[in-house]
Parts: C-alpha cells; structure tokens; sequence
C-alpha cells in the first residue's frame, strides 16, 4: 500500500513538472518580443538573439527571430530608401549599413550602397553642371548633365538642369567652332572675285588658325566678301555654306575642310554610337517612329532588354535623346474606388388550411398482385377494406420576411486604355456528357461559370485629369436547377447586364442604380368546388405568397495618381535638321551691324578683278571708322597707300595685333618697309630679331600677300603710352620703277 502511494505522488510530481516547463517561457525572448513591440528594434533583437543561443533547439524561438529580423531588415530598407528619394544620402547610407550589422549577407543593403555610390559620382557632375551655368558655360553644363543622363535617365535634377539649359542654347549641339577660342574673335574682311585659298590664307593669318583642304576642295573658285565686325565663327559658317563645304576639327586652331558630298561625309564625318533604355514603351515602337524622323543608319533592336542601339552622327543622337525624352513615359493610372450594393428583400407568407389533395387503398397485406388465382368471394371483399390518407390536414399561419444587403468596396488601380475585372461571387460547375464510339463510351467534362457580380472598367485618362470609363456590369445568379437526360442536373443562370461609358473628372462619383429584379408569386389551393366559392376559398383554401425583389447599386469614383506631364513648348518643338542631314540645326549667324555682312559665291570669273581685301582684328566700339575702307576710297582716285592699324588701348602683358596694308588697285606693286616699335614696352612675337625695327615685305607675289598682320605682347612694366610707325617704305612695279606711295600716321598705343 505505501509502495502504491509512493508511486503515485513520483508520477504526480513528474506531470506538474512537465506543466511547468511547457507553461515556463524563456525570459530573453519574452523581453525581445516586448522590446520590438515597443519599437526599439535594436535591442529586442539582440535578446531574440540571446534566446535562440541559449536555446539552440527551440524551433519557436529561432522562426521568431528570423521572421522579426527580416521585418526590422525590410523596415530600416524602407527608410533608406525614402531617405535616398528624398536626398538625403548620409542618412540613407547609414540604414544600409546598420542593415549590413544586422545581416552581413543583406543584397539589398550592398545594392543600395553601390547605388548611393552612384548618385554621389552623379551628384558631383550635377554641381559641377551648375556651377557652369553660374559662369555662363552652357556647353560645360551641358556635358555634365549628359553624362549623368546617360547613366540615370529618371535623375530628376539632371532632367531639370537639361531643361534649364535647351532653355539657354541657342545653337548646335555638337562641339562646333564656338567652343574654340580662336574662332570667337571678330574679323573685317573686304574681297570681290577672290579665291577661297586666299580668304582662308588672310583668316588663317589673322587668327593662327590652320586650315587643311581635301584634294576634291576646288580652291580658286571665286568668291565676294564682305564682313565688318563679325565672329570668325559665323564667317565661316556662311563661307562653307555657299559653297558646298563642311569642316571637321582637328584641334582647337586646325580645321579640315571637305565638299559636302555622301560620299566625303562618309569619309571624313564621325559616328557615335549610343544606346537608349526604353522603359515605359515598346521599343518596336519607339524604334519605328524614329526610323522614319530621323532615318538613322545603323539601329539595333534588343527586344529582351527593351533597349535599342544607334550608330549615327552626333546631331542624330542628340536629337534622339530629345525624341526619346518626351516619347518614354508613365502611362497614366487611375484608382478606382467602386462600391457594390446589393439589396435582397424576400417576404415569404403561407396561410389557410392545407387539406389533403389524395385518398389511396390497397389490398390486405399478403394478397399477391398480378395471379389470377381462385378466392372466396368473402376474402375479395375483406381485401378491400384498407384505405389511408397519407397528408393530414394542416393549418398553415407563417409569414418570413428576409433582409440581404452584401456590400463590397474594391478598390483596383489600372493604367490607361487597360481592362480590369472584378469578380464577385462564386464559380459553379457544370458536368456535361458526352457519348462517343459505337460502344456508346460515355465521358464527362467539367465547366465552369462566374456566378455574381462581375465588373468590368477600361479608363481613359485625358491630359486634362477627365476620365472616360467604359463600365459592363453584370449580375447572375442560379435560378432553378433542370435535369438532363442523363440524369445529371445543371444549372439555370439569370444575368442582369449593364453596359455603359462613364466621363467624370478626377475625384467626381457616380451612381449606376437601376438593376432592379422583383418577382411576385402567389398561389391558391383547396378543395375543388370550394375553390371557386369567393368567401369559402378564403376560408377553407390555402395561399401562398412569395416576393423576391432585388436591386444593384453601384457607385465608382476615379482618382488619377499619375498622369502624363505635358512638355514645354522647347520641349516639344525643336530644330530637327535638314533633309540630308539629321539633327543639324539652322546655321545661325549672331547679330551684326546693318551693311556689315556680305556673302556672294561668284564662281570663275574670267574677268575678276584684283583682290581688294582687309583682316582687321577687334576694334574698340568708340573707335573711328575703318580706315582701310577709307584709303581704298581714296586710292581708287589717287596714288597707291599704305594703312597702318593697331588697337588704341592695350592692357598689360596682353597681345595684340597691327596690320599693314598696301591700299592699290594696281596688282604688280612691290613694297618693302621697316616696321619701328619700342623694344622695351612692346615684344613682337612672330620670331625674328626683337631689335625695335622689323622688316616687311607686301605685294601679290609676296608670303604675305597685300596684308601683314604682326602679333605684339605689352611688356611694359608700367602704365604708359607707345608708337608703332613707318620708319621708310619702298615701292616699284613690276619693271622696277619706283613708285610713290602715301605713308599713314603713327599708330599710339595706351598701355593700361
């Protein structure tokens, strides 16, 4: 007895002990968990973390760890990420790397860590973009945002500055002459019938730049100019223009000039090769409507990636970006906020007395049917003496009233001119039979249909935020169930359909209402004759009343979250070239004096006259009128001259040039002059001896031609004024006669 006992209080304690440790919880875990809840992630996942170490084994504790540190994990993502968007790099790049603490192995954290890496190198062209606008450098601008566009093209400050600059250019976007110190100078020129070899030889001396010709260039085709005061650049331009030429820079002073042709532009003219990332519209569509505006040479299609690569000049590139920029965008989406109500009213009433509608009898048990076997005419009468009534009378006083109201408040973003479907109620099956073969082999098919409420809705979004909805609203429900012929039942479906176009604006409700289903049924039964007794159906005859009416109401309400911005007018017109050549735009020529431009090809001319031409390097706008124009005014009537011309002002340690001209309109004139300066305040930088005196030679046949131009530096130490004159000059004609020719006055120079 007592060793029974002894073994019941040892089981007793072994199950209470047993209880305790399934009720007992470890107390880290639990205060992680508090701790979380509480929203210091940190440390709750640390005691999580202590938990599961001093309980390896318990599943419970490490799910729960691993579920709350990818939750805390995609959280912390989450800020940085609104962080990253908002700016905010620093704090976005310390939530990346608090998530590499808490999980070294995190891919999203190192992608986003390489990603604000990025924006950094970004960031660094941007401010150095606005930092060029600051200091009107619109091509250096320009450049830094492009190449952050090519990288980024959903940079939004990149997109904004982009926008700042096509704003501010009013030229090429290649890297054209303007770009080039040497051909912002303003020149003079002065030429009637000249060769194009001597117009490019007079603006190579006067600017140092250097000019290589292909051989098919026809260099003594003549050519009338005459410019006053106007940019290198421009000169160019027009010069190239008129006679078919183009040019490609070498370097920043040396150009190569070829005919305009297909087949030297290929020769000569350089292709750039880009490729574009097309992530809101087919590429196969993108790719189509820049084939026929810009009919590029060489395009590629990667289909996968939806990226296109181009192979074309840097023009046609440029006005693909361009074309791509205000093609590749979101397509606009709505949110639909629809609520569905439905509203069933069913009043069910049964009342009167419910008699019985049949009388049956039957033989005594036992008697067989269908022998014909002789009885007793006693046990024929005893056979037909069992009768019953299988319904009773019953009195029937009931009457059910049912209320449904089912509510469903979906709401479903779409984007633009997209179906989307709701899809409320139920999929019921239906078995169809099918029998094949000789063998009449009976199969079986399943089938379903969408039993009730079924909404469809297309939008279409407007620039202006209306919205058009093309609205099908279809109600079914299963009526009856019929039987087939073999056996099996199907389903009777009734359907209620509305279909309509809905036109609202942004935030505006509509009601569709309207779907109305009442069915009213009474009945009336009794005993015949009674039946058709006006008081006595009432009294002693049954009715049965049965109303179901149903109604759908629908109510729809548009949000537009996103809709295609509209661009600018720079945005969306814009130079797209010529016919031959893509992207180039209209060439340009700045604004010039009134009579200051003059530009005629005249061809070879057989009667030209001789070159009657000035390079003049920039003037002062105080300065008096040109004299070269003056002497060669004067000359027409009179003896030969020569024009000295230098600038009035000069800073120090600047250069300048001078230039001497023989003003004549005899063509077979020599003259040779000396040239006197002060050594100790003005350097001549064109080589030579620097001894103050510098001889010059001038005539048709002479290197120089009719036009010296010398290059000077101020040396001075100290402000003051300086001469550069004349000091002798000689002149003979072609039988060595000597010739008399009018010098001109000194030139001053104030050096400040």
């Amino acid at each position: 007895m007592k060793s029974g006992r002894f073994v019941f209080i040892v089981l007793l304690l072994t199950l209470l002990t047993s209880c305790a440790q399934l009720a007992t919880r470890n107390t880290a875990f639990l205060e992680g968990q508090q701790l979380i809840a509480q929203g210091q992630l940190d440390a709750g996942l640390r005691k999580l973390e202590q938990a599961a170490y001093e309980e390896p084994d318990n599943r419970e504790i490490r799910a729960v760890l691993t579920r709350q540190r990818e939750m805390i994990i995609n959280y912390i993502i989450n800020e940085a990420e609104s962080a990253r968007s908002a700016g905010n790099l620093d704090v976005a790049e310390q939530k990346y790397r608090h998530v590499l603490e808490i999980n070294a192995n995190s891919e999203r954290a190192r992608a986003g860590l390489e990603v604000l890496s990025l924006e950094r190198y970004q960031q660094s062209f941007i401010k150095q973009a606005r930092e060029s606008l600051a200091r009107n450098d619109v091509e250096g601008a320009e450049a830094a945002v492009r190449a952050v566009l090519q990288e980024n093209p959903m940079n939004g400050d990149a997109r904004q500055l982009i926008k700042e600059i096509n704003q501010r250019l009013t030229r090429a976007e290649e890297p054209g002459l303007a770009l080039i110190t040497a051909f912002d100078k303003p020149i003079t020129m002065e030429f009637r019938d000249a060769s194009l070899k001597t117009i490019f030889e007079l603006i190579s001396r006067a600017a140092g730049i250097n000019f290589i010709f292909d051989k098919s260039v026809q260099q003594d085709s003549k050519t009338s100019i005459f410019v006053r005061e106007n940019r290198i650049e421009d000169v160019l331009k027009l010069l190239l223009m008129t006679n078919q030429l183009a040019y490609k820079i070498l370097n920043d002073n040396s150009l190569l000039i070829y005919p305009d042709t297909p087949a030297k532009q290929k020769d000569y003219q350089e292709l750039v090769v880009r490729s574009f990332h097309v992530i809101n519209t087919d590429v196969k569509q993108m790719v189509a409507m820049i084939r026929g505006l810009v009919k590029a040479k060489d395009i590629y299609v990667n289909e996968k990636l939806n990226l296109f690569v181009m192979r074309d000049t840097l023009e046609a590139i440029r006005l693909v970006e361009r074309l791509v920029a205000i093609n590749d965008f979101p397509d606009p989406e709505v949110m639909l906020n629809v609520e569905v109500l439905e509203v069933n009213r069913n009043n069910i009433a049964k009342l009167g007395i419910n008699t019985p509608n049949q009388i049956t009898y039957s033989p005594a048990p036992g008697l067989p049917l269908g022998i014909a076997t002789p009885v007793p005419f006693d046990e024929i009468t005893m056979g037909l003496k069992n009768f019953s009534i299988p319904n009773q009378v019953v009195i029937d006083l009931r009457k059910d009233l049912t209320f449904n109201d089912l509510l469903a408040n979906p709401r479903i973003r779409v984007k633009n001119r997209e179906k989307a479907k709701i899809l409320i109620g139920s999929r019921q099956p239906i078995i169809t039979s099918n029998v094949t073969g000789t063998a009449a082999t009976v199969s079986q098919s399943v089938t379903f249909i969408d039993v009730g409420l079924k909404l469809e809705v297309e939008p279409i979004i407007s620039p202006n935020d209306e919205v058009s909805i093309k609205v099908m609203l279809e109600v079914s429900s299963i009526t009856a169930f019929e039987t087939g012929t073999s056996g099996s039942r199907f389903p009777v479906v009734g359907t209620r359909t509305a279909e309509t176009l809905l036109s609202s604006r942004d935030g505006e409700t509509h009601v569709l209402a309207g779907l109305i289903n009442d069915d009213d049924k009474r009945s009336l039964g009794g005993i015949p004759g009674l039946l058709d007794t006006p008081i006595l159906n009432r009294l002693f005859g049954n009715q049965n009343l049965n109303r179901q009416k149903t109604e759908i109401i629908l109510l729809i309400t548009p949000r537009v979250v996103r809709n295609v911005t509209q661009p600018t007018k720079l945005e969306s017109e814009f130079y797209s070239g010529t016919a031959n050549a893509a992207g180039r735009l209209s060439t340009y020529i700045r604004k010039t004096l009134p009579q200051s431009l003059a530009l005629a090809p005249s061809g070879p001319a057989s009667t030209a006259r001789s070159v009657f031409g000035e390079v003049q390097p920039p003037t002062e706008p105080e300065s008096a009128p040109n004299p070269f124009a003056v002497a060669a005014a004067q000359t027409s009537a009179s003896s030969p001259s020569l024009s000295l011309l230098a600038p009035a002002t000069v800073a120090m340690d600047r250069e300048f040039t001078a230039t001497v001209r023989l003003v004549t309109q005899k063509s077979n004139l020599v003259n040779e002059l000396n040239l006197a300066y002060d050594k100790d305040m003005l350097e001549v930088l064109d080589g030579g001896e620097k001894s103050g005196v510098r001889t010059i030679k001038l005539g048709r046949e002479q290197p120089s031609g009719m036009t010296a131009v010398l290059r000077f530096k101020a040396i001075s130490p100290n402000p003051g004024t300086t001469e550069i004159a004349i000091q002798s000059s000689t002149t003979q004609d072609d039988k060595g006669n000597p010739v008399e020719v009018n010098l001109p006055p000194p030139a001053s120079i104030e050096i400040h």
